[in-house]
């Protein structure tokens, strides 16, 4: 058996290294590291030779000689004299670890001065060998690095293509700069400059600097103090509009201390689940503030990783930033005129205008099969109503004498005009807020004009500079709007109203509602096994949302209530689509899901055709609705063109 002995200093060193030392950004990440420590506002950054050629030069406090020379030993440092100061670090740096790790695997030259000293020293670090010589230099101290891992073949075999490797120290000093914004960083590589901050200590500039964002995209600020666990979050979000396929786009900062922080990502997971669609993530700059006792950042070889004492409360303060950040959106200034307006007609009246655009489609994005098409001449004395075959019913009105009045048209039985003329908004008219609802399973009508809340709808009008030009396809309104062009889809726009009023409604915290509609007849449910599984594993949390089963010996089910939204849908394809969504879900997020569900099921489909007055309605609910740039499920409601974009579009540069 081969006997124990020691291992030689620039072994243990190498062996060291290879923990702090796993590529040539973590060189960078010491250094730029070093610099922030010691109080620089300006560090450029050079990388050269495939990245093994790295220079760190910053204008910070500088070192005496003898501090230089004893930099470089191992577990020297200035930055802790006890175990103790572990749970009250300051630094990003601590373990004294990283000028000698860096010097076993590289040839270092130091060049530092002090800033009130009339001359400077250089310090040679290879092989272990360490010699000093005073020179002329700037004030700070500049670092260089040549031939990384010339005595580490291994680890120069398994480099990366020089783009790469520069790729990951731009994500390292992206993070750095961001987390440091008054600090001017600038990086080269191979003599072109790839990024440059400016110091300036505004957030959002420096995360367009740095390239974390492109400097498109609408943001938001967060901020949010718990005062009781003293946990301080502040940062940036963009609107919903904006997200990404991948987490490049999230930085999360603990003390100031980029690290990876999995209950970040938990949080804006949640906050943006009902925003963004499912796989895809936020732009995001998190900044957690807590007392230093509170974490332990000595968990992992190069500190991306922490520890939390207090994991739960942390998590629940990022939470509620996040969520009461994009809950607080900017509205439109009318929204502000509208706002007693809308919560009167939520109270008063909870089916419009969910109730006054339900049709037979129950799968998203298919024409409906109950087409109902109205054709009226605003002038004549009577209607002229055409019913579809399939549809049986009809809703029309009109005008006589100035007056207008709602009718109920009874079963089509003229015959259709061969070719019926295509008329205005104020003639061609189908659905109008808040008198009817169409059936599916019934084939009627239901006027809930004589429930006792019931008032006639007020009218309703678009803020100042909107008008509506068009209505495409029974599908698109395109408005005029004070920047130039909005095109809004009415289901997208619907859906996301009537999420917002369900999770307004909502009797207890958890997006719950009270509003349900108990059944007279039970509706039988054909489910598949998995379905049904679903069903009686959710039964709870559906119950909750104002659902109700009952389950049969032969092991049938069937509903006895829904929520109001789909008291006058088809019942069982609605809840298979229900289940169908639930099955892929994750189960935190059961609730959440179902809302969604509903909420899109009970929506007006696209190609089902409104009155004026109708889409008008629908407008001011949505443009009064917050977060409304996305549908519950992320995809956008409208899409803006300003006149500079327009013009930019018909001549292109």
């Amino acid at each position: 058996m081969p006997k124990v002995q020691v291992l030689p200093d620039y072994i243990a060193s190498q062996i060291a290294a290879g923990e702090v030392v796993e590529r040539p950004s973590s060189v960078v990440k010491e250094l730029v590291e070093n610099a922030i420590d010691a109080g620089a506002t300006s560090i450029s950054i050079s990388v050269a030779e495939g990245c093994r050629t790295i220079s760190v030069a910053d204008n910070g406090h500088g070192m005496q000689p003898e501090d230089a020379i004893l930099a470089f030993q191992r577990h020297a440092t200035s930055k802790l004299s006890s175990a103790d100061d572990l749970w009250r670090l300051t630094s990003l740096g601590f373990r004294g670890e990283a000028l000698p790790s860096i010097a076993s695997v590289s040839r270092v030259t130091c060049y530092t001065r002090l800033k009130d000293a009339a001359s400077g020293f250089r310090i040679d670090a290879y092989e272990g060998k360490i010699t000093s010589t005073e020179t002329g230099c700037s004030p700070g101290t500049t670092m260089e690095v040549v031939d990384l891992f010339y005595n580490v073949p291994a680890r120069l075999k398994f480099l990366k293509k020089a783009s790469t490797e520069f790729a990951h120290i731009q994500e390292i000093v992206q993070s750095l700069a961001i987390a440091y914004p008054h600090v001017a960083i600038t990086v080269e590589h191979e003599g072109t400059v790839h990024m440059r901050t400016s110091g300036s200590g505004d957030l959002a500039l420096v995360a367009k600097e740095a390239k974390l964002f492109t400097g498109n995209e609408s943001l938001i600020e967060v901020n949010n103090h718990d005062v009781t666990h003293g946990v301080k979050v502040k940062g940036l979000v963009a609107k919903p509009v904006h997200f990404r396929g991948d987490r490049k786009a999230i930085l999360t900062m603990v003390n100031n201390r980029p690290v990876r922080c999995p209950l970040t990502y938990k949080a804006l997971e949640y906050a943006y689940s009902d925003l963004i669609p499912r796989g895809r993530h936020p732009f995001a700059v998190i900044s957690i503030e807590l007392e230093p006792q509170h974490v332990d950042v000595n968990i992992h070889p190069t500190k991306k990783e922490i520890k939390y004492s207090q994991g739960n409360e942390v998590y629940l303060t990022v939470q509620r930033a996040i969520v009461t950040a994009l809950r607080t959106l900017p509205r439109p200034t009318f929204a502000e005129q509208q706002t007693q307006h809308t919560q009167q007609q939520v109270r008063e009246s909870h089916f419009a205008p969910a109730q006054a655009f339900h049709g037979a489609q129950t799968s998203e994005g298919h024409q409906p099969s109950v087409a109902v098409s109205l054709i009226v001449e605003s002038r004549s004395a009577e209607a002229d109503v055409y019913t579809s075959p399939d549809a049986g019913i009809a809703y029309a009105r009109f005008e006589q004498a100035g007056h207008e009045e709602s009718v109920e048209a009874r079963s089509a039985l003229a015959e259709p005009p061969s070719r019926p003329r295509q008329l205005g908004f104020k003639d061609r008219l189908a659905y109008t807020l808040p008198s009817a609802t169409v059936s599916n399973s019934s084939d009627s009508i239901t006027d809930f004009s004589s429930r006792e809340t019931r008032e006639a709808p007020a009218t309703r009008e678009l803020p100042d500079g909107w008008r509506l030009l068009a209505y495409l396809k029974n599908t698109y309104f395109l408005i005029e709007s004070e920047q130039g062009l909005e095109i809004v889809e009415q289901h997208i726009a619907h859906e996301r109203t009537i999420y917002e009023r369900l999770l307004a409604v909502q009797s207890e915290p958890g997006r719950l509602t009270e509003h349900t509609q108990h059944l007279l007849i039970s509706a039988p449910l054909r489910l598949s096994a998995e379905q049904s599984a679903c069903l009686k594993e959710n039964q709870e949390a559906l119950a909750k949302l104002g659902f109700d089963f009952e389950h049969t010996e032969d092991g049938g089910s069937l509903c006895t209530q829904v929520p109001l939204e789909l008291a006058h849908k088809n019942y069982e394809a609605a809840i298979q689509e229900l289940l169908d969504q639930l099955i892929t879900c994750d189960h935190a997020n059961i609730i959440l899901e179902a809302t969604k569900s509903v909420a899109c099921q009970s929506a007006v489909k696209n190609g089902m055709p409104l009155s004026e007055e109708s889409i008008i309605s629908l407008l001011c609910d949505w443009l009064a609705t917050p977060r409304n740039d996305t549908c519950p499920h992320g995809r956008p409601v409208r899409m803006s063109f300003s006149m500079d974009k327009l013009f930019q579009m018909f001549h292109p540069a």
